[in-house]
């Protein structure tokens, strides 16, 4: 097969193809037999090992239906539906004797496909949504008659999704009839809006201010990938039950629908805004115990405040939506301001725009070293990215960085550009005979961190550049991690063990607890520059940093200082026992070349160390 046939879409018709799939509501549902009963029945009939109900969204396959994979969803490069897309139908007889094929990472790695047939299913407006295929670990060839045969089953399961879309289309009206979320129970976005313009009229006679709430949960398709839909539903009817509960004092809250909520509160004085909505903020993001499961959602808040921002329900709604753009003006809390606007537009250029930079070279990779607190040695460094672009002029991470981890094909991108990166700068970097491993740290955002594959990926990368894991240091941050705690132990284990180091970053901005940080497999704690700021003079800093330092050796941890800027500030951090230090006292991130400069002028040689 020529490889220019295997553009499964051109770029204009991606994001409609996505929309459709979406529209469906069928992704991270829950097995149904309707489905499952046409893949047995055709690996049954084929005598084939794998039959899957297949469909592509932008960063994965999922499988509605399967039979013999035991994963729920893999990445592209796993996918050879994908490259089913363009067309009606996709055979592929052996694809150790394909050109295109013979390379694919599923023919030469688990699950070593050879066989593949596919019949690409299509949406109710006729995009193509995925597919309906066979495979098997050994070349076939099928009859014209099995071939019809595999054809007239995919319309069958093409036309069971159709059925589905349509159910839950009259479900959708339904729900617009009654004004309220069938999950939920909660005022629909119209309902909502009539009566926050009720309040507004009153507000007015009494002189009060209005705060208008919108509420995103960041990490909701997180949760429903890795527990499903039911789960995912769980969590959304226990932030309803929260909203309305009789002591968090909101006069309305609305589903406004998928991952947002909105709620009204009032207040006499906009000086008691935060005093207002912190502890509303504070309880929707508490742990939620599941069976089997303990979630804890992570919820921005975009707020704005009437009359200042508007008079009418929609003004006020569009304007605390758009307040989640701008600049965060507390923990998880977002104030609308005029500025918002322009700071909406450079975030829609920065989105627009990164990718490209990525692709073409032109972001740059930084290192900040991180060195022992006795200043003996150099233990490694922290990989951190850097962007010069030509229209938006300097880009922070700051920036790009929060921009690219809310979009998931971004965030893969950025991560995998980073790694990459990494792995050919650590195996240029020279070390002499006998030298441990100088340790290089990379941040993992929490959308790559919790994919099926990611375990088995970042040990591809390091496998193509011929890099043992024990050059490369994991940094995560607390939310990440909280998202789902018994999964992250598993996968932090799974990476323990092939030689891995992990690092709890930003310590002390999230929500861990003692028992989280107990059972976390990890090897350093970066305790998080807000803490060291405060030192030497503040007494509570200087209380609470010690007792960090206390339990983290007591539970086996090594601790990294982030953000020393100062010599009283090494020195005390090195009384206390702090293990190693990092920050602008002893360098700003810089390229690659100054950072070996650094490395090479640096009293003593690296030292074993975990950080």
């Amino acid at each position: 097969m020529d490889d220019t046939t295997l553009h499964y879409t051109c770029k204009g018709d991606e994001h409609a193809r996505l929309a459709e799939l979406r529209s469906l509501d069928i992704l991270d549902t829950p097995p149904e037999e309707r489905f499952d009963r046409y893949t047995r029945l055709v690996s049954e009939i084929f005598d084939v090992p794998t039959a899957l109900i297949s469909l592509i969204d932008e960063d994965r396959q999922w499988f509605k239906s399967s039979v013999g994979m035991e994963a729920c969803e893999t990445s592209h490069e796993l996918s050879f539906c994908i490259h089913a897309l363009a067309h009606d139908y996709l055979e592929i007889p052996d694809a150790l004797a394909d050109d295109f094929f013979r390379s694919h990472k599923a023919v030469v790695s688990a699950p070593y496909v050879r066989f593949y047939a596919g019949v690409v299913l299509h949406g109710p407006t006729g995009h193509s949504i995925g597919t309906f295929c066979i495979s098997d670990t050994r070349p076939r060839e099928i009859t014209a008659v099995e071939r019809s045969w595999l054809k007239n089953f995919g319309k069958i399961v093409e036309e069971q999704i159709h059925l589905y879309a349509e159910l839950a289309n009259v479900r959708q009206r339904v729900n617009h009839v009654t004004q309220r979320n069938v999950r939920t129970g909660l005022p629909d976005e119209t309902l909502f809006g009539d009566t926050l313009d009720n309040l507004i009229r009153l507000a007015k006679t009494e002189s009060q201010h209005l705060a208008v709430l919108h509420l995103r949960v960041n990490n909701l398709d997180e949760i429903s990938r890795i527990h499903g839909r039911g789960n995912r539903n769980a969590v959304l009817q226990c932030l309803a039950n929260r909203l309305t509960a009789p002591d968090i004092k909101i006069l309305a809250a609305g589903h406004m629908g998928h991952d947002r909520f909105a709620a009204v509160v009032s207040m006499f004085f906009v000086r008691d805004l935060f005093s207002v909505i912190t502890p509303i903020v504070n309880k929707l993001n508490m742990a939620i115990d599941l069976v089997g499961h303990t979630l804890r959602p992570d919820i921005d808040v975009g707020i704005s405040v009437s009359p200042n921002d508007g008079t009418n329900s929609d003004d006020l709604l569009e304007r605390a939506r758009a307040a989640l753009k701008g600049h965060r003006a507390k923990e998880g809390m977002y104030v609308f301001t005029h500025q918002t606007e322009a700071s909406a537009v450079r975030r829609h250029w920065i989105e627009q725009r990164l990718e490209p930079a990525l692709r073409d070279g032109n972001l740059a990779q930084h290192y900040q070293p991180i060195v022992l607190a006795d200043g003996s040695g150099v233990s490694g460094f922290e990989a951190l990215a850097r962007w010069q672009d030509e229209e938006l002029g300097q880009v922070s991470p700051g920036e790009f960085v929060p921009i690219a981890e809310r979009n998931p094909r971004l965030s893969r991108l950025l991560t995998d550009w980073s790694l990459r990166v990494v792995c050919e700068k650590a195996t240029d970097w020279p070390l002499k005979p006998g030298d441990p491993p100088l340790r290089m740290a990379i941040n993992i955002p929490a959308n790559q961190f919790y994919l099926s594959n990611f375990v088995d990926h970042i040990l591809q990368t390091l496998r193509e550049h011929d890099l043992a894991p024990e050059r490369l240091t994991l940094e995560l941050t607390e939310e990440s991690l909280l998202t789902d705690v018994d999964h992250a132990v598993q996968t932090m284990s799974r990476l323990r063990d092939h030689g891995f180091a992990l690092a709890l970053d930003d310590f002390g901005t999230g929500y861990s607890s003692l028992n989280y940080l107990k059972r976390l497999p990890i090897d350093v704690l970066k305790i998080d520059k807000s803490f060291i700021d405060g030192l030497p003079r503040d007494q509570k800093a200087l209380e609470l940093v010690t007792g960090i330092i206390r339990i983290s050796h007591g539970l086996g941890l090594k601790v990294v200082g982030e953000g020393v800027e100062a010599e009283a500030q090494h020195r005390l951090l090195q009384e206390l026992g702090c293990d190693a230090l990092q920050g602008y006292l002893f360098s700003r991130p810089v390229d690659a070349g100054k950072a070996l400069a650094f490395l090479d002028s640096w009293p003593g040689r690296p030292v074993p160390r975990t950080g």
